[in-house]
């Protein structure tokens, strides 16, 4: 179908759209059979013949029958093809964001992002089940009757023939206003959405500043323009109705029972045939009128398949590359050689020809100011987004030769922020490891110290935290994320600071977990604090994407450069 977005509109999907269609075109065609009778029947009725007998009783019963299933199956076809429009679009959405990956999707609202995949879905399904059957239906039933009419009487469906188009043309012009009212109403209904979900996401920040009210003010304006932009579109649809209900029926209607009479006059044709060309003037504008109908569903479908394929142009974090160079085994070397990576939007690079070679087993602890580039090294090694000069290696091979399943697999992560899932304290370790053992998970719980954290729990493991951990403290959300890297058991370990949130006496406890987290590993740390530096092997300071310092923790304290400087301020002995 020409200017749909093919990856919208899946092979099944099309089957079924062209099930219902073909159904559709069926009904037309009985409809046509149906009044072809009814005239025989007058013209019979007429002139004083018996028409009354078995087998017109058969012929009208098994007519009614077939107009039955024809409409059974268009139906079903239709809702099939909805069903499956749901699934397949909400399945190729979700995977192009995995595709995409943190990096990317940093430039979308996320509620805009849901509004489209589970609001828009109901307008996109109707778009392809519903307004796309019966436009297919109604674009092709007028041949058909058309084509009947001319088997009949020639001059009738040539005069037909030329007033058609005139209503259609209409109707063409009038879809482009609804066309820009649709992308309006759609856009606002994807701002009310987002602000929404940001309100409530930053509901206790609203609150701490006492801007509920403020907030609570701007989402008034977004849903009154919503509702401005939703009246908008009900008045160009229903200028639409006009158009195709009393515009094109009442033409088609008045052209050929002017035309019927005027024949029937002539004695041209005869009675019957001018009884079947007035009732096939219903026929010919009932298809279109059904498009009308639906003209709202498909204008609003029209935009939501748009915002879609624009977020699935989205070009990816990093391409997946053709052939796996399987797991990563052991502690392995880490390779940075020339590295250059540079934001959009952004002046300056935020790695800039940066070469570290991390030794296998090695613990490296990367310091320097907000902005230096230190969270970027741990995307490019994840692979959320790709050097734009430069190769990264590991075990000496690229690692876009290894597939992101892979290469995932093989490194844990422990974030500043983890975030934790809606559910049960089991079901978030288990996205470390979803075969664990229960002693593997009692395991890793013990080596993080939160088993006592959930023998505290009223259902242990069993417990539901609440969305985003809202349950947890800070530090027990933190050490939540450590068990999972235990559990994980990968051979290179990043964290960005990881007991940032704890205090004191339990970062002492966690420190002890994580030198045994490090044993036999490759490590990356990024370090805010002087007790997470120390415990590595070597530091290195990163300044505008570039290492300026690099050295044994201690060695670089009496050196009194940068390093020195950035722990003399984290520690309070700067003004």
């Amino acid at each position: 179908m020409l200017g749909i977005d093919r990856r919208l509109f899946s092979r099944q999907t099309r089957v079924w759209v062209a099930v219902a269609a073909v159904a559709g075109l069926v009904t037309v065609m009985l409809n046509i059979v149906l009044f072809a009778a009814l005239g025989w029947v007058i013209e019979a009725v007429w002139t004083g013949e018996s028409v009354f007998s078995l087998n017109v009783l058969i012929g009208a019963l098994a007519l009614i029958a077939s107009k039955g299933c024809a409409g059974w199956l268009e139906r079903i076809a239709a809702a099939q093809a909805a069903a499956d429009t749901k699934i397949a679009v909400r399945d190729t959405i979700y995977a192009h964001a995995l595709r995409i990956g943190p990096g990317g999707l940093d430039r979308e609202r996320t509620g805009e992002l849901v509004n489209t995949a589970v609001d828009g879905m109901d307008w996109l399904e109707q778009y392809y089940s519903v307004y796309w059957v019966q436009f297919i239906v109604g674009m092709l039933s007028p041949a058909l009757v058309i084509g009947y009419i001319a088997t009949q009487d020639i001059l009738t469906a040539l005069i037909l023939l030329v007033t058609l188009p005139l209503p259609p043309l209409l109707l063409g012009v009038t879809s482009q206003r609804f066309k820009a009212v649709s992308d309006r109403f759609f856009a606002a209904a994807n701002r009310l959405s987002a602000q929404f979900l940001d309100s409530l996401q930053g509901l206790t920040t609203l609150k701490m500043f006492n801007q509920g009210r403020a907030r609570g003010e701007q989402f008034r304006q977004e849903n009154e323009a919503l509702r401005r932009e939703t009246m908008r579109l009900l008045a160009v649809n229903q200028v639409m109705l006009f158009i195709v209900d009393s515009g094109f029926a009442l033409a088609t209607t008045t052209v050929l029972t002017l035309t019927s009479l005027w024949r029937l006059s002539t004695e041209s044709i005869a009675l019957g045939t001018a009884v079947t060309f007035v009732l096939l003037s219903f026929e010919l504008a009932r298809p279109l009128n059904l498009i009308g109908q639906f003209f709202f569903a498909g204008a609003i479908g029209r935009s939501v398949a748009k915002r879609i394929s624009a977020f699935l142009d989205m070009p990816l974090g990093a391409a997946e590359p053709g052939q796996s160079a399987g797991p990563i085994v052991g502690a392995p070397e880490i390779r940075f050689e020339g590295v250059t990576f540079q934001y959009g939007g952004r002046d300056a690079p935020a790695l800039n020809h940066f070469s570290l070679i991390i030794q296998p087993g090695e613990r490296v602890a990367l310091v320097g100011a907000s902005g230096a580039g230190k969270s970027t090294v741990f995307q490019l090694l994840l692979r959320f987004i790709a050097a734009q000069q430069g190769t990264i290696l590991i075990n000496g091979i690229p690692i876009t030769a290894y597939s992101s399943d892979h290469l995932r697999a093989g490194i844990a992560l422990v974030s500043q922020d983890p975030y934790i899932f809606y559910g049960t304290v089991e079901e978030n370790l288990r996205i470390a490891n979803p075969n664990a053992s229960a002693e593997e998970l009692e395991r890793a719980l013990r080596a993080a110290h939160f088993d006592d954290v959930v023998a505290q729990l009223p259902n242990g493991l069993k417990t539901v935290i609440g969305e985003r951990g809202s349950t947890l403290s800070g530090g027990q959300a933190q050490r939540l994320a450590l068990a999972r890297a235990f559990l994980k058991d990968a051979p290179v370990v990043l964290l960005d600071e990881p007991t940032s949130q704890l205090d004191s006496q339990t970062e002492a406890i966690i420190q002890d977990s994580i030198n045994h987290l490090f044993r036999g590993r490759t490590v990356l740390i990024i370090a805010h604090r002087l007790s997470t530096a120390s415990r590595a092997d070597r530091v290195v300071v990163l300044e505008s994407g570039r290492i300026i310092e690099t050295g044994a923790p201690a060695d670089l304290l009496r050196q009194n450069g940068v390093f020195a400087r950035l722990v003399h301020l984290a520690t309070g002995g700067g003004h």
